[in-house]
C-alpha cells in the first residue's frame, strides 16, 4: 500500500503519503484523526498532556507491550502497525468511564482538567506494564507530567489507590480485565504485533524508510549516502534540539531486529541499540545482583532521573548517545554512565557491511558516523574492589537536565587506589569528559585526609566551566564537581565523625502522604458539603472542550505572529514577500493594515491601562513583541512563513533588563510612585532597641498555564463570533471590536472554560481576540491564533520582578515596631506593572502588626513586555519581604524566627497597614492552633538534634502567615437561571470563568440548595457575552463566590415565583412541579447581578487568614533540597466546598514553591530575548518537588459573616505560605555556616533561591572539607 496503516482506539487508520515527515502523531490524532482529548502543550516531551498508549512487539519478540509514550514527539510515519490507545478510547461518559478516569475525579485530581487525560493514559500504561503497582513506583512515574493547578498530592493519592500497599481511603488494585487490552482488529483475536511491514514511502517533503534487517537497513544508507539521513526511533531529541534539519531522508529503526539484541555472560552484558532506555533499566535491575554487575544498581537509579518515564518508554540508548555524539554540550547521563564503567559500542558500517567496536571516547571524537549506525552497547563485568557511584544535580528533584553529572570508578582496596580511577564529568564544558589530571593524581594513591583535599583542589584546577546564559555559574559547577568528588572520596575513607558522614549520602525521599481535615455544615446542603468537581469525570475523559479543542471551520485559517528578534530598536521595513510566496500562505497583517485603533490594552471603569499596541508600528520596546500576523491554511505551513518575514531595524540599543540597570539609567516611571506612610516612622525610629537592614530580591514568574494562549474567530452573517480563552471577557470583545472599528454588539464572545490562567489570562487574551478578529475581518475567513509555549513565553507579561531594600527598628524582645522600605518593581516597558507594586504594598504587612511603615514603590522600566497578574500579584512579594524581615529580626536576636514572628501577629482590633479595622482576626486562633497540631516546638528539637549530628545535611522548620483583604471590585457578576418544565432538568449560565476553581460545582451546588433538587440535574453552561454581558475579570479569587451568589439570586426568583404552585400541588415531586408551572405559563428562567459593593474599612470586604509550618533539608555540598513537612491551617469561614478549596490550597502553595525555588527566568544579555522559554529550560515544580508530608486544617466554627453563604475565598491566600521553604532553606545553610565558619549572618534573600544560589551562599572551600 501507498502510506501507512495502524490502529486507533481499535479502529483503523490509513494515512497517505501526503503528510510532511516531520508530522507528529499529536498534530495528526487532533488535526486529522479528530481526537482531541489527547492535548498539546509544549511540543517537546516536557509536560505530559499529550500521553497515549501504544501496544506493540518488538521485532525479536513476539510478546505484546502497552505503554505510554508523549505523542508530541513521536512521529507519525514511525507508527505503521501500532495500536494506539487515546483517552477517548479507554471511556467516557457514554461508554462509561474507566477506573482510572472514575478515580482521579472521585479524589478531586482535576482544576482546569487540561492536563488530565496526559494522566490517566500515563497510569493507564503504567498499570499495564505494573498492575500490581506499589505507591512508590507510580510516584516514580510521573515525573513527565506536570500540573499547574493542583499541586499534584490528590492526583497522586488518586493514582496510589490502585497500589496494593498505599494507605489510602477507597484504595482498590485494578482489576486486569478493566485494563481493557484491544483486540487486534485485523484478526479478532490478541495481537500478535506483527502488522509492521518495511517501509519506503516519497513523502512530500522527504524519503521514510522502515528496514527490517540490518542488510536492508545497509542499502538504504548506502543508496542515499549523498543526502542528509535521520535515523528515527523515540525521536526524544526534537524536544531539546528543535532547528536540526532539515533531512531528505529518514529511517525508522523499530523494525531492525537485530537492533534489539539481549545477551548476557560473565564478561559483560550486551544491549541492543534499539533497546529503550526503560527496558535497560529492566536488564539492568535483573543483572545487578550477579558479581561484576553491582554497579548496575547505581547505573539503573541514574537512569530513573533521565529525562522522564514516557521518553524512557520512548527513547533508546543509542538515540541519547547518538544526541551526545551531534551535540557535544549535552550532558548525556547515558555517556557519562557509559564512559566511566569502560563501557564499548558495537559500530556497523553500511559501507563495508562489517561491525567493529569502539570505546565511548573514540566514538564520541573519532569515528564519523555519517555511514553508520550502533547496533549495540556492552557493559563490562567490574571487579569486585571497584567503587562505582555517579550523580545528577539538578534544579528541581526530576526531568530536568543536570546542572552538573558525574561519574566515578575507583578500583581500591582497603585506601589503596589500585591503578587509575576514572572521573567522568559533564555540564563543565563540550571538550571535558574526562578529569585527567584528577585521574593521574590518584591513581595508585592510598587515601588519607591530605590525599582527599589535594584531590579536591587538583580538580578544581584543571576544571574551566565554559561562562553560557542559560547555564549554572561556572563558580558553581565547579564547585558542584569538586563536592561530588569529595562526596565520593569521603565514603571510601574511615571517618572519626559521624557528623561527616551525612556528606556521602544523597537526599533521601520516601513515599509522599497527605492529609486533611475539615468541617462540613449540614444546614445548607449540598453547600459547605465537600464535593468532587462536578466536571472532574469529562475532564478525566477528554471529553471537556477548550477553544483549540474546537473542530476545524471550513475554510478556517491559522495564524501566526512575527516577533520581533530585538529589544530596543526602531523598525525601518517588513518584509512579508518570501513569507507569502510560500505555498499555502494567504496573508500577513501588519500595523499599516489596521482599522481601528492600534490598542488592544482595554480601559475601562475598573482598570485605566496604559495602551498597548497590537502590532509594533514604530518602535521596539521588547524582544517577542508582535510586528505582524501571517495567515496560512495549516498551523506548519503559518509557523514556517513567520519566520521568513524580515525585519530591518535600525537604532538598536542594548536592552534593559533589570531594576538596577533601569534605576542606573533613570528610567522610573515617576508619576506612577506611591509613598506609603503608617504612623510616625520618624518618632519610632528613636525608640528602638536595635534595627536590621537588608535586600529582598524576586525574579519573575511564568504563569506556566496548560493551556497556551488561544483565539479562534468566526466570521458570521453580521458579526464575529469569537471563542478566546480569556479571564476577561469585557476587554477581548472591546479590543476586538476596538481594533476594526465597530461597536461591540459587532463581537460576540465565548469562553467555554480555562486550562489554567493564574492571572496570565486576564490582560493577555486581548492581544489575540484582536489579532484573530482583525484577521478574520480582513480575509473574511475563519482564523485560528494558537500561540506555542515558547512564543508565550516570549510575548506575554510575567510576575513582576523586584528589589526590595529595608531596615527594621525593634525591641530586645523582638517586637517590630518600625518599617523602611524602598521597593523597585520591574514594570516592563509601560508603566502597567505599577498597580503590581502598589499591590505589593497593600499586602506588606501580611499577618504581622507593624505600628509604623515609610514604604516607597517605584516603578521600574526596562526593555520587557509589560507585567502581568499573577496569581496574588501583591501577596507574592509582599509575604517574601515581611517574613523575611521577622527572620532577620530573629537572626539579630539569637531567637528562633517562630517566637519573633508571634510576639508580632495581629490581634483583633488593630488596625492593618491600609488602615483596615480587624474586628474579625483570626490570625491568633490558626497560628496558636496550627502550632499545637503540628508540634512545633518538639520538632524544633528535633531539628535542632539532628543539625547536631549531621555536618553536611542541615533541616530547618519556620511557619509564615497570610492575611489576605478580598475585594468585591469590579461591577459584578449575573447569573440566569432555566428551569426546563417537561423534565425539571436546571441549566445556569453566567459571568464567571471555569478556569479550574471549581466555579461551575459551587454555582451548581447553590442553585441545588435554593431549588432543593439534586445537583445531578443542573448544568453549568460556558460563559458568553450576550448572556452574561459587563461581567468583571475572574480573578482576585473571588469569582466563584460572585458566581453563586448570582445564580442563588436567580435561583431564589424562580423558587419564589413557583412558590403558588408549590401552595396548590404540596405533594408534587420536582418533575411535575415544573410542569405544572410550565402549565401556568411561568417563566422559568431567571436572571440576577450579584451586585459588587466595596466594604470594610476603608476597602476590603473581609479577610482571609491562613498559616503554614515548612520544614526543609538541604544538602550543603550540591544546594539540593526537599519540603519534608508542610501543615496549612486556614480560616475560610463554612467552606463553600471543603475539597475544593483544599485542592486551591495545595496548587497555590505549589505555585509559590515554584516562584520562591525553582522558576527561575533568564535573559539574553545583548538582544533581551527570553531563554527560559520551554520545558527544558523552564522548571515549574513536578512531583517530587511537593511536600513528602503533607497536611492541610481548615479552621473550624468561624462563620464569616460578610462572605457568602458565611465563606472566605481561597485561591490565591496559600501561595505566600510558601516562602517558608526558602526560608526554612536559607535557616539550614546559616546553621551549616554556623557550624564550619562561626558565622552569625543573615544571607540575602534571592528568590528563586534555586539549588546554585543555595550552594553557593555557604562559600565552601577545602578548608572545611573534614571526614
Amino acid at each position: 500500500m501507498s502510506g501507512i496503516r495502524f490502529h486507533v482506539n481499535g479502529k483503523e487508520h490509513r494515512v497517505p503519503q501526503s503528510f510532511a515527515a516531520t508530522t507528529s502523531l499529536n498534530e495528526y490524532l487532533r488535526e486529522s484523526a479528530g481526537l482531541n482529548g489527547t492535548k498539546v502543550m509544549c511540543k517537546e516531551a516536557g509536560c505530559g498532556c499529550c500521553a497515549v498508549t501504544v501496544t506493540l512487539a518488538a521485532p525479536d519478540s513476539d510478546k505484546l507491550k502497552t505503554f505510554s509514550v508523549q505523542s508530541c514527539v513521536t512521529p507519525l510515519y514511525a507508527v505503521d502497525g501500532w495500536q494506539i490507545s487515546t483517552i477517548e478510547g479507554i471511556g467516557s461518559q457514554r461508554k462509561g468511564y474507566h477506573p482510572i478516569q472514575e478515580r482521579i475525579a472521585k479524589f478531586n485530581g482535576t482544576q482546569c482538567g487540561y492536563c488530565t487525560p496526559g494522566m490517566v493514559m500515563n497510569m493507564y500504561g503504567l498499570l499495564h506494564q505494573k498492575p500490581n503497582i506499589t505507591a512508590q513506583e507510580v510516584e516514580d512515574n510521573f515525573d513527565g507530567n506536570i500540573c499547574r493547578c493542583t499541586g499534584y498530592r490528590s492526583i497522586l493519592d488518586a493514582m496510589k489507590s490502585f497500589a496494593g500497599d498505599a494507605n489510602i481511603p477507597d484504595s482498590k488494585a485494578i482489576d486486569i480485565e478493566d485494563l481493557n487490552m484491544n483486540l487486534c482488529p485485523k484478526t479478532g483475536e490478541a495481537c500478535t504485533g506483527k502488522c509492521g511491514q518495511s517501509l519506503d514511502l516519497q513523502l512530500n517533503d522527504a524519503r521514510w524508510y522502515r528496514p527490517t534487517s540490518l542488510d536492508q537497513l545497509s542499502k538504504v544508507m548506502k543508496d542515499n549516502k549523498n543526502k542528509k539521513i535521520r535515523l528515527v526511533f523515540g525521536n526524544t531529541s526534537t524536544g531539546i534540539y528543535k532547528d536540526d534539519g532539515p533531512y531528505g531522508v529518514y529511517i525508522d529503526l523499530h523494525g531492525v531486529k537485530e537492533l534489539y539484541s539481549y545477551e548476557v555472560n560473565e564478561k559483560s552484558v550486551r544491549l541492543g541499540a534499539a533497546t529503550t532506555l526503560t527496558h535497560v533499566i529492566e536488564r539492568l535491575k535483573a543483572n545487578q545482583k550477579k558479581p561484576g554487575f553491582k554497579y548496575f544498581h547505581d547505573v539503573s537509579k541514574h537512569l530513573k532521573v533521565v529525562a522522564n518515564v514516557m521518553v524512557r518508554n520512548g527513547g533508546c540508548i543509542a538515540g541519547n548517545l547518538m544526541i551526545k555524539y551531534w551535540h557535544k554540550e549535552f550532558p548525556s547521563d547515558v555517556f557519562l554512565m557509559l564512559e566511566c564503567a569502560g563501557a564499548q559500542v558495537e559500530i556497523f558500517s553500511s559501507t563495508s557491511g562489517k561491525k567493529e567496536t569502539s570505546s565511548m571516547m573514540d566514538f564520541l571524537n573519532k569515528v564519523d558516523m555519517t555511514d553508520r549506525v550502533l547496533t549495540a552497547v556492552i557493559l563490562p563485568c567490574l571487579a569486585d574492589h571497584v567503587v562505582y557511584r555517579s550523580f545528577k544535580i539538578t534544579p528541581r528533584w526530576q526531568n530536568a537536565h543536570a546542572y552538573v553529572n558525574a561519574a566515578f570508578n575507583i578500583p581500591i582496596e582497603g585506601l589503596v587506589i589500585k591503578g587509575r580511577p576514572s572521573v567522568v564529568l559533564g555540564g563543565i564544558s563540550a571538550d571535558m569528559v574526562h578529569a585527567t589530571k584528577t585521574e593521574d593524581f590518584l591513581a595508585n594513591k592510598t587515601l588519607s585526609p591530605a590525599v582527599l583535599k589535594e584531590a579536591y583542589t587538583t580538580l578544581r584546577d584543571e576544571l574551566i566551566p565554559t561562562q553560557n546564559s542559560l547555564e549554572a555559574t561556572p563558580k558553581y559547577r565547579k564547585d558542584l564537581a569538586s563536592g561530588l568528588l569529595y562526596k565520593v572520596l569521603l565514603s571510601l575513607l574511615p571517618s572519626k565523625s559521624s557528623q561527616v558522614r551525612s556528606g556521602v549520602e544523597d537526599l533521601h525521599r520516601p513515599t509522599s502522604s497527605g492529609l486533611q481535615t475539615y468541617q462540613e455544615m449540614i444546614y445548607d446542603f449540598p453547600i459547605h458539603k465537600g464535593l468532587p468537581k462536578k466536571e472532574g469525570p469529562v475532564q478525566a475523559a477528554g471529553e471537556a472542550m477548550f477553544v483549540n479543542d474546537m473542530p476545524k471551520f471550513q475554510n478556517e485559517l491559522y495564524a501566526v505572529f512575527v516577533l520581533a528578534d530585538v529589544a530596543s530598536a526602531t523598525i525601518e521595513s517588513i518584509d512579508a514577500s518570501e513569507a507569502l510566496k510560500l505555498a499555502g500562505v494567504t496573508h500577513f497583517f501588519s500595523a499599516k493594515d489596521i482599522i481601528g485603533e492600534n490598542n488592544y490594552m482595554f480601559a475601562g471603569s475598573l482598570f485605566q491601562l496604559t495602551p498597548h499596541e497590537l502590532f509594533a508600528s514604530k518602535e521596539v520596546f521588547f524582544n517577542g513583541q508582535p510586528l505582524g500576523l501571517v495567515l496560512a491554511e495549516t498551523q506548519a505551513v503559518a509557523t514556517t512563513a513567520a519566520k521568513l518575514v524580515k525585519v530591518t531595524y535600525s537604532k538598536i540599543c542594548t536592552p534593559v533588563l533589570s531594576v538596577e540597570q533601569s534605576l542606573a539609567k533613570d528610567m522610573e516611571f515617576k508619576d506612577a510612585r506611591i509613598t506609603k506612610v503608617v504612623g510616625t516612622p520618624d518618632e519610632a525610629w528613636k525608640t528602638v532597641d536595635q534595627q536590621v537592614e537588608g535586600t529582598v530580591k524576586m525574579g519573575s514568574q511564568y504563569h506556566f498555564y496548560m493551556e497556551t494562549q488561544v483565539s479562534l474567530a468566526v466570521p458570521s452573517e453580521d458579526s464575529i463570533d469569537v471563542y478566546s480563552s480569556t479571564q476577561n471577557s469585557d476587554s477581548c470583545q472591546d479590543a476586538a471590536a476596538q481594533i476594526i472599528g465597530k461597536p461591540l454588539n459587532f463581537i460576540n464572545i465565548t469562553v467555554p472554560r480555562l486550562g489554567g490562567g493564574f492571572g496570565g489570562k486576564v490582560f493577555e487574551p486581548a492581544m489575540l481576540t484582536a489579532a484573530s478578529s482583525l484577521a478574520a475581518y480582513l480575509s473574511d475567513q475563519p482564523v485560528r491564533l494558537n500561540v506555542d509555549l515558547a512564543s508565550c513565553i516570549r510575548i506575554f507579561g510575567k510576575r513582576q520582578p523586584f528589589v526590595a531594600k529595608y531596615k527594621a527598628g525593634f525591641t530586645q524582645e523582638g517586637d517590630v515596631k518600625v518599617v523602611d522600605v524602598e521597593i523597585l518593581g520591574d514594570s516592563g516597558y509601560t508603566d502597567h506593572g505599577a498597580m503590581y507594586t502598589h499591590e505589593c504594598i497593600h499586602f506588606m504587612d501580611m499577618g504581622y502588626f507593624v505600628p509604623n511603615w515609610n514604604i516607597v514603590g517605584k516603578v521600574m522600566q526596562t526593555n520587557k513586555k509589560s507585567m502581568t497578574p499573577t496569581r496574588a500579584p501583591g501577596t507574592v512579594p509582599g509575604a517574601l519581604i515581611i517574613e523575611s524581615i521577622m527572620e532577620n529580626v530573629a537572626k539579630a536576636l539569637n531567637k528562633h524566627p517562630v517566637f519573633v514572628k508571634e510576639i508580632n501577629l495581629y490581634q483583633k482590633g488593630q488596625k492593618d497597614i491600609m488602615g483596615h479595622t480587624l474586628n474579625n482576626c483570626t490570625i491568633r486562633d490558626v497560628w496558636r492552633r496550627l502550632k499545637d497540631i503540628a508540634e512545633v516546638e518538639g520538632r524544633l528539637r528535633q531539628v535542632e538534634a539532628f543539625n547536631q549530628e549531621n555536618k553536611w545535611k542541615k533541616r530547618a522548620i519556620t511557619m509564615t502567615t497570610c492575611k489576605y483583604h478580598m475585594n468585591h471590585y469590579g461591577p459584578g457578576l449575573g447569573a440566569t437561571v432555566t428551569i426546563y418544565g417537561r423534565d425539571g432538568s436546571v441549566a445556569v449560565t453566567q459571568g464567571g470563568v471555569e478556569m479550574g476553581q471549581g466555579l461551575y460545582t459551587k454555582v451548581a451546588q447553590g442553585v441545588a440548595h435554593v431549588l432543593g433538587v439534586p445537583w445531578e440535574i443542573i448544568k453549568v453552561k460556558p460563559m458568553q457575552g450576550i448572556s452574561s454581558p459587563n461581567s468583571m475579570v475572574s480573578g482576585g479569587s473571588i469569582a466563584s463566590e460572585s458566581a453563586m451568589q448570582a445564580a442563588i439570586g436567580a435561583a431564589q426568583i424562580l423558587k419564589e415565583r413557583m412558590a403558588p404552585i408549590r401552595e396548590k400541588f404540596p405533594d408534587a415531586d420536582w418533575k411535575e412541579l415544573c410542569q405544572k408551572s410550565e402549565a401556568n405559563k411561568l417563566d422559568l428562567s431567571a436572571r440576577f447581578f450579584n451586585r459588587h459593593e466595596l466594604g470594610g474599612d476603608p476597602v476590603a470586604n473581609y479577610h482571609t487568614y491562613c498559616a503554614g509550618v515548612i520544614e526543609t533539608e538541604v544538602d550543603i555540598l550540591t544546594g539540593e533540597s526537599q519540603i519534608r513537612r508542610v501543615d496549612i491551617m486556614a480560616d475560610y469561614g463554612e467552606s463553600l466546598n471543603p475539597v475544593i478549596d483544599i485542592g486551591q490550597t495545595e496548587g497555590g502553595f505549589i505555585m509559590g514553591v515554584g516562584c520562591f525555588l525553582t522558576e527561575d527566568t533568564k535573559f539574553d544579555k545583548d538582544t533581551g530575548r527570553i531563554l527560559t522559554d520551554g520545558t527544558w529550560n523552564y522548571k515549574p515544580p513536578t512531583t517530587k518537588d511537593i511536600p513528602i508530608d503533607w497536611r492541610i486544617h481548615l479552621l473550624p466554627d468561624t462563620p464569616n459573616p460578610f462572605g457568602v453563604r458565611s465563606s472566605k475565598a481561597c485561591g490565591e491566600p496559600s501561595i505566600g505560605l510558601a516562602t517558608g521553604a526558602l526560608l526554612a532553606n536559607k535557616q539550614a545553610l546559616e546553621a551549616a555556616r554556623k557550624d564550619l565558619f562561626g558565622a552569625k549572618d543573615f544571607i540575602p534573600v534571592d528568590a528563586p533561591f534555586t539549588p546554585e544560589k543555595a550552594q553557593q551562599s555557604v562559600g565552601l572551600d577545602e578548608s572545611v572539607l573534614a571526614v
